[in-house]
């Protein structure tokens, strides 16, 4: 399949919510009477001692406030990640392996900005052990995700073509943790792997976030460092390398002082911005064959994706199917029944927090009996 070729003088169309310097920027929302901002510091105050000793926080084992949730959980993000199964359809349909991680790369990239996007300042909730999440696309390509694990909390899932082209697969534990009172780093722990009819497989790695200004500054996120994409049989391997900056808010600042009275200023690139190598690796033998590119893109989460001349995606293209979440077949255990995310999406923040807190301390009670250390009755 050919596409739209890329053409580097053109400005391409970047995401609503896109910072100017890079990233989306995380604003509360418009006509809302609540800052955010404050709630998040409150609920600092009772781990400020464990920062200020130095300590790095796990985000995931502190209850956040419905206030601060989103109406969805951490099942239904997956869908998001994975939501353009085009390119998988696109690369289920060639042998060439160069193409066919091509195609890996641009599903990929295109999923990164789905639930950053629409999250903002919200993080989603936290599936209960044995809740999940199914969905299918009009095309007949089915998702199911459950939650296997409550410490670590892991997530599994599974993509299905309808006719057995590709299968995707794999596990993720989610990791949180503040670097400091104004930082946030991320990153989903597991890989990610699509399986071909012909039994190829191709896995995938995952990027770090990072989430800038939750105390002091614009609060923004981030991906940064690189990631890869690996064909083990081919001995072909993608790597997309973000160009993302660790820049403190003081340097910012400065930075913005200096500008303003006519300091140098030098064109930085965007920090949503990377590029990627695609490149033969492996042995000959007992010797190490060095990287030997074979070609080379670059582009933007949030605005597009070009390989070679080609431009894969645009954010906005509206040629993607989407996830039909309407059905018989959803199970009681559903994370679309949780009666706390109805309440968050309704606003009713109060009930929410008790809902959510009833399913928190039920959780809690089940582990513990799984150790053996509450008499069941």
């Amino acid at each position: 399949m050919s596409f739209e070729k890329f053409d580097k003088s053109k400005p391409y169309t970047r995401h609503a919510k896109a910072h100017t310097q890079g990233g989306v920027f995380l604003k509360d929302d418009e006509g809302s009477n609540v800052n955010k901002r404050d709630v998040f510091l409150n609920l600092l105050k009772s781990v400020g001692s464990k920062l200020k000793e130095g300590k790095i926080l796990d985000l995931l084992k502190i209850s956040r406030p419905a206030l601060l949730s989103a109406p969805k959980t951490y099942l239904e993000c997956i869908a998001g990640d994975l939501f353009y199964t085009k390119f998988l359809d696109m690369a289920a349909a060639t042998q060439d392996p160069i193409q066919r991680i091509k195609y890996v790369v641009a599903f990929t990239i295109a999923g990164l900005h789905s639930n950053t996007t629409e999250l903002g300042n919200n993080g989603p909730l936290n599936p209960i052990l044995g809740e999940t999440y199914s969905a299918e696309k009009s095309d007949g390509t089915k998702i199911f995700c459950e939650q296997i694990s409550h410490h670590p909390p892991v997530s599994a899932y599974f993509v299905s073509h309808p006719t057995g082209a590709y299968k995707l697969y794999g596990t993720g534990e989610v990791m949180a943790k503040m670097t400091g009172l104004n930082t946030i780093n991320g990153q989903k722990v597991g890989d990610t792997i699509i399986e071909f009819k012909n039994g190829d497989k191709v896995v995938i790695g995952n990027p770090e976030m990072r989430i800038d200004g939750l105390v002091m500054g614009e609060r923004v996120i981030n991906y940064m460092k690189s990631f890869v994409i690996t064909d083990e049989k081919a001995k072909v391997q993608a790597e997309v390398s973000f160009n993302y900056q660790d820049v403190g808010a003081m340097t910012k600042i400065a930075s913005s002082f200096k500008g303003l009275f006519g300091g140098s200023k030098t064109e930085k690139p965007l920090f949503d911005s990377f590029n990627i190598s695609i490149y033969h690796f492996g042995k000959t033998g007992a010797k190490e064959i060095a990287k030997a590119e074979i070609c080379s893109g670059s582009g933007s989460w949030l605005s597009h994706l070009e390989i070679e001349g080609e431009l894969f995606w645009r954010v906005g293209d509206s040629k993607e199917d989407q996830w039909n979440e309407v059905g018989s077949g959803r199970l009681v255990s559903d994370s679309r029944n949780r009666m706390d995310s109805k309440l968050i999406r309704e606003k009713n923040y109060d009930r929410a927090q008790k809902e959510k807190e009833d399913l928190e301390n039920l959780q809690r009670h089940d582990a513990k009996l799984r150790k053996g250390k509450v008499a069941s009755k």
